[in-house]
């Protein structure tokens, strides 16, 4: 069973309320009861289960978006970034890793995956349509996994090339990881020092 870990507070129920209804606005629809549902027991969060790996369809969730007066969570703020970058039936829910998006349908509820190297529509003359990765929210949260790591012959060739980006969420994200296996957390400097080989 897939867990989430709140990244910002539970907004009261009067505020929920009403951001609710902006997003309601925002879509140009009502709200699918899963993404409702979802939004008021977790707002923004970040999911234990969050790689997808199907039919040469492979990504990561980052975060799952909902309310919050930082603009990269917000759900309402992101459709509004995305807005004719995508098919009008769509609207960003999370954000995947590498500045994709995870989205869902307005009518139908099903869950496609947009890759912006391909399915911006922002671009001249594109018109591809993102992938469909679930026919809804929840039985998609459940196909997730764990982010597979990176084999050791991956870290070497990264070691060769560059360095590797170490930000506190990541490291909090990976330690995370680690009690989940029930080992000990590491250390920034320790993350540091074990993908970049230092």
């Amino acid at each position: 069973m897939n867990r989430f870990r709140n990244l910002e507070p539970l907004p009261s129920d009067d505020v929920m309320t009403e951001r609710l209804e902006e997003l309601k606005k925002a879509i140009g629809t009502d709200l699918l009861p899963s993404l409702r549902d979802f939004i008021q027991a977790n707002n923004v969060c970040m999911s234990r289960l969050n790689h997808y790996k199907k039919k040469g369809i492979e990504f990561s969730i980052d975060y799952f978006l909902g309310f919050s007066s930082k603009k990269n969570y917000d759900i309402i703020h992101i459709i509004g970034v995305y807005e004719g970058r995508m098919p009008d039936e769509l609207f960003p829910i999370a954000i995947v890793d590498g500045g994709d998006l995870l989205c869902m349908h307005k009518g139908t509820g099903n869950i496609y995956y947009w890759f912006h190297e391909e399915d911006d529509w922002g671009l001249e003359d594109n018109q591809k349509y993102p992938a469909q990765v679930g026919t809804d929210l929840n039985s998609f949260m459940e196909s997730l996994t764990t982010s597979p790591q990176p084999t050791q012959e991956e870290l070497r060739q990264v070691m060769k090339q560059g360095s590797v980006t170490i930000t506190p969420l990541y490291v909090e994200y990976r330690n995370n990881e680690r009690k989940a296996q029930g080992l000990p957390p590491l250390t920034f400097e320790e993350w540091d020092k074990l993908l970049n080989n230092r």
